[in-house]
């Protein structure tokens, strides 16, 4: 496979240009220094760029709450707001009066005003008049949540729906009589989610709901489950086990299955251009190009003719231009195959091009903290299903202020160079700079400026010493991962062009570390370190990101990616050509 990068020298070279440029600065002072290093490397993923590090309030469940990606909500000054309606819920703060209890603002304000107000419920009683109120405004809250949401990506996905379950668990709850076909409502989102009616009931606060209206629930839904499958015998689209959703229903031709341009193609990260001269559809994914043309059998992929034995055309009832799925599909390099009973065409990616490698059971743990962050799934390589509405999100987290990679090309050198580099460069250069300042020197440099508290002296000395060398690398290593996969679903990299991206991270993690307990302990000193935050007097394990790796462990669905067998069993790379 050609790489898609240039050689190591390169990078080296390059790397080493940037570094020179900071040691002939840091002889000014450590405050310039760090400045010009910050600003030369991208900082975190997108949940922490500037933002505080969310934490679910302690009257929920851990494990069910949601973090809202790139939201206002974790700006510094809002999450002062959050934190200061949680200290009136504790200290047993009622729901506002009538015409007060609506939230506003951003999806994750909205979400959090449902929190507390799931406290207020609590604080007046669960099983009182005022606390059903309160479960009711909670549910208004989630819902708003849920609209907020939806209005930024147009689509409905994962964090919608579970904003979704939140709603219905909250109005289950207030219900005095059960509202008609709440049950048919809700369960769109338990089958986008895999989840089951007693899933759903096992939501905190659900004991409350009446067994009448338990039943009623699962009536519904089992009424809704029972009509929906294939009445008209049409054919249906699925992507990695998620129907796609499309406005034009597929049709039938020379026994292919035609569907519109989009359905397939940008649910698969890949751009779609028409060509309004030639009457040809262009479509681009990760370094490679279709094209085409309107009534004609021959297609150019990647500068090669293929024939086709059906041909692209518009369809009459909706204008939409139709084109052979399993075509495009395998021309992306996924697998099609078709279920006859359900009269469902099934894509999923061919990942035998991987042969015996190991490293998608590599790059699942690195990026299983930030999927967890980001409302993604830490099994699932990826981080989501794919569908248009991810692909998008993914290419947006991709190109904002954070990272600024708007190409495969892009993906690679920031891939690689943090890898060779990253922040751990920058922590050892600092590392070797605290040793050589005076007390008079440090106090006046955290004096001068907040962007070096006088904490990190000390906390700067304490990391270097119990890492030595290993630095802070786990910190880079982790997030090349979440870079890889966003690339993937974001359509920048194939499958196996992502596994090749994170195979230098993978094997300098392994020779680093012999646990992911350890490995991942280095990773939460780096983030520390890289945030300012003081924890020199905490256990690790007792932070809010430390609880979420232990919590992601005892997780019988997450677990298992964390085998430490892989540190013995060292990386096995891809199949050579």
């Amino acid at each position: 496979m050609d790489r898609v990068a240039p050689d190591p020298p390169f990078w080296r070279i390059h790397m080493q240009q940037e570094r020179k440029i900071i040691m002939k600065k840091k002889s000014v002072s450590l405050l310039l220094a760090l400045t010009l290093v910050f600003s030369l490397f991208p900082a975190a993923a997108a949940a922490e760029s500037g933002a505080v590090t969310p934490t679910p309030p302690e009257w929920i469940k851990a494990e069910e709450y949601l973090v809202i990606p790139d939201d206002a909500v974790y700006a510094p000054v809002n999450w002062t707001e959050v934190e200061a309606l949680r200290e009136d819920a504790r200290q047993g703060e009622l729901l506002p009066e009538e015409g007060k209890d609506w939230a506003e603002g951003s999806a994750g304000a909205c979400y959090e005003t449902g929190l507390v107000r799931l406290k207020y419920a609590e604080n007046a009683g669960v099983e009182t008049q005022e606390g059903r109120k309160a479960f009711y405004s909670a549910g208004r809250a989630f819902s708003a949540a849920e609209s907020q949401w939806y209005s930024r990506w147009k689509e409905h996905d994962e964090l919608y729906y579970r904003l979704d379950i939140e709603k219905y668990r909250a109005w289950l709850v207030f219900s005095y009589a059960y509202v008609n076909d709440w049950g048919k409502s809700l369960a769109p989102a338990l089958e986008a989610l895999n989840m089951s009616a007693d899933d759903f009931f096992d939501g905190q606060y659900m004991y409350l709901v009446s067994e009448e209206n338990r039943a009623k629930v699962i009536a519904d839904i089992e009424s809704y489950r029972a009509q929906k499958p294939n009445q008209d015998g049409g054919i249906t689209l699925w992507i990695d086990g998620k129907q796609l959703r499309m406005d034009t229903a597929p049709e039938v031709r020379n026994e292919r299955t035609m569907v519109p341009i989009r359905a397939v193609a940008e649910a698969l990260g890949a751009k779609v251009e028409w060509m309004q001269e030639t009457q040809q559809i262009l479509m681009t994914r990760a370094g490679s190009s279709i094209i085409m043309t309107l009534d004609s059998t021959s297609a150019m992929v990647d500068e090669e003719v293929v024939e086709m034995d059906v041909a692209p055309y518009v369809s009459v009832a909706r204008s939409r231009t139709l084109i052979p799925a399993r075509y495009v599909a395998e021309f992306f390099g996924q697998k099609v195959e078709w279920d006859g009973e359900g009269r469902r065409v099934l894509i999923t990616e061919d990942k035998s091009v991987a042969g015996k490698a190991n490293l998608e059971a590599w790059a699942l743990p690195m990026g299983a903290m930030l999927a967890k962050l980001n409302a993604g799934n830490p099994t699932w390589f990826g981080l989501y299903p794919r569908d248009a509405s991810v692909a998008e999100k993914c290419q947006g987290t991709l190109t904002s202020g954070t990272w600024d990679i708007p190409d495969r090309d892009d993906l690679a050198y920031t891939v690689l160079a943090m890898t060779i580099y990253g922040h751990d460069s920058t922590f050892r250069e600092m590392a070797e700079d605290v040793k050589l300042r005076t007390e008079k020197e440090r106090k006046e440099i955290s004096e001068a400026s907040s962007a070096w508290p006088s904490y990190m002296w000390e906390y700067t000395e304490y990391v270097d010493e119990k890492w030595g060398d290993r630095g802070i690398m786990a910190w880079d290593l982790f997030r090349m991962s979440n870079l890889v996969q966003w690339g993937y679903t974001a359509g920048y990299v194939t499958y196996e062009e992502a596994l090749a991206l994170l195979e230098p991270a993978a094997m300098l993690l392994c020779e680093s570390f012999s646990s992911w307990d350890e490995a991942y302990e280095n990773y939460l000193d780096g983030y520390n370190w890289w945030t300012r935050n003081n924890v020199l007097n905490q256990d690790i394990w007792e932070t809010q990101r430390g609880k979420i790796y232990l919590e992601m462990k005892a997780d019988p669905a997450i677990g298992a990616i964390f085998d430490d067998t892989l540190f013995q069993t060292g990386v096995i790379g891809l199949p050579e050509e």
